[in-house]
């Protein structure tokens, strides 16, 4: 049975009733607008002709459904997280590098020691500095993390899953429910029609006096009753399509025409079958059990910090230092090697007296400054910002292992194996559940193919208004619970 939704009839409503107006208006209203009314009705006529509106299949509101459903997607989105979670475990095992440089203005000053000033003006400093340091460390965090972030991964995985196999029969059951819908507004719509038409056929047995005055009453109360039947299905199927487009994620156009073949046929599965096969395949219990074994190995993780923890570094670094007033450094020199001279002086002074002394007199000359000591001065101390005197290399091989934290380390393992308990309770809870959605869903399902029986069922299109609902009834019945079945099965029934 395909089952279309479409405004066409209610343009043809809405023709009549201009076309009503019209006839009604025709001798108070200038020719002019009467025309222009007219001309209007034909071209709404010819658009409604040329309209094609769109169409909507089961498959594709799932589709949209996947795309933009935002709840589906905030959980698909978890994939990307739990994909770098495994990549940060894995790296783990690979040392950490690191590289750092600074540059430092320093403002001249009086030199001191300590709080004694030494009365000699500094110079301004420019500074310069670099580090590569590289660490690699080992602990029971990293041994067990790449298990934990793979089990993880496959916990989030399965969670995927599920969330788009509920998806998939939360929006079979809502596309299911605007078809119902439709099809109620069609049956209401025609006991419409049928009341109308029995009041025509009373009032004219009421004029040619074949029928009492009770009849007419009671035909118009039958027609009034109708009419809140339209409005009441046509509410429904508003109401139906919202949930639908909540659904799908998208807003649906007013247009839009849902079609699906709702045929019916007689189920010969076996319940405890059904049962065991949920109880070993189905998406959300998978999903349990994934998130159980993620729980565990997360459990191992944290218990895993009474290791001891291996750390091995090593860094490279270098610096610079240039004064800013080249003057200075001259001046420290010259000074210096003054004193030197004179030191050297006095002691040749001294030693005149003993000039048996071994290498006496001292060669004072070579405290002389030179322009070749100016030079070198100068070239040394151009080496701002690059030109960087290394540091020694240094090699750390540490092993600390911790003893007492606090009870942090103990609290934070109850907690995980407190965890890894709630997830297996979740999941004994989980097929449970199952097991009871499964036997409901199967009941319901037979009871709606067996409450008419078959033929009845396949035969009741061509009853009147009781028939019709009946129908309705018993078919959507069905396949509500035929939804609802695989969805607690966790796979299509439907015959290939």
């Amino acid at each position: 049975m395909r089952v279309r939704f479409g405004v066409k009839s209610m343009w043809m409503r809405m023709r009549r009733r201009i076309r009503t107006k019209i006839e009604v208006s025709a001798g108070t209203v200038p020719h002019a607008v009467l025309l222009a009314l007219v001309l209007l009705s034909f071209m709404v006529t010819s658009l409604l002709g040329q309209a094609s509106p769109q169409r909507l299949t089961l498959d594709e509101a799932i589709r949209l459904a996947r795309d933009n459903n935002p709840t589906f997607r905030s959980v698909a989105n978890d994939r990307a997280a739990a994909d770098w979670q495994l990549r940060e475990a894995v790296s783990a095992f690979l040392p950490t590098a690191n590289a750092s440089s600074s540059m430092t203005w320093q403002e001249g000053g009086a030199q001191r020691f300590g709080t004694v000033d030494l009365g000699v003006a500094g110079t301004d400093w420019y500074q310069s500095y670099y580090s590569l340091s590289a660490t690699w460390q080992l602990s029971g965090n990293t041994i067990f993390g790449i298990p934990a972030a793979r089990a993880n991964q496959k916990a989030t995985d399965a969670r995927i899953t599920a969330a788009e196999f509920n998806l998939e029969s939360t929006v079979a059951l809502q596309y299911m429910a605007v078809l119902r819908g439709q099809d109620g507004v069609d049956v209401a719509q025609r006991q419409l029609d049928r009341a109308n038409q029995n009041l025509r056929i009373v009032r004219t047995r009421l004029a040619s006096g074949a029928a009492a005055g009770t009849d007419g009453k009671q035909a118009e109360v039958d027609l009034g009753r109708a009419e809140v039947g339209v409005i009441q299905a046509q509410r429904q199927l508003r109401e139906a399509r919202a949930l639908l487009a909540e659904q799908v994620g998208v807003p649906l156009d007013e247009n839009v025409e849902l079609e699906a073949e709702t045929e019916v046929f007689e189920p010969t599965w076996d319940r405890e079958g059904l049962i065991s096969e949920a109880l070993e395949s189905h998406p959300s219990l998978r999903s349990f059990v994934a998130t159980e074994r993620a729980a565990s190995a997360a459990a191992k993780q944290a218990a895993s910090a009474y290791f001891p923890t291996i750390t091995l570094s090593t860094s490279l670094q270098g610096t610079t230092q240039q004064a800013t007033n080249e003057q200075y450094l001259i001046n420290q020199a010259e000074s210096s090697l003054q004193n030197s001279f004179n030191n050297c002086e006095f002691q040749n002074a001294l030693l005149q007296g003993v000039p048996s002394l071994p290498g006496s007199p001292r060669d004072c000359s070579q405290y002389t400054f030179s322009d070749q000591m100016r030079q070198q001065i100068l070239a040394e101390n151009n080496v701002f910002p690059f030109n960087y005197t290394k540091l020694p290399l240094f090699v750390r091989f540490q092993v600390s292992i911790p003893i007492f934290t606090g009870f942090s380390r103990q609290r934070q393992v109850s907690q995980a194996y407190n965890q890894a308990e709630d997830a297996e309770f979740n999941r004994k809870a989980e097929e449970l559940r199952l097991r009871t959605a499964v036997t409901q869903a199967f009941d319901n399902l037979r009871y709606a193919l067996g409450a008419t029986g078959l033929l009845e069922l396949l035969d009741a299109q061509t009853a009147l208004s009781t028939a019709d609902q009946a129908y309705l009834n018993a078919l959507y019945d069905f396949h509500w619970n035929l939804i609802r079945l695989e969805a607690s099965v966790g796979r299509s029934l439907r015959p290939e």
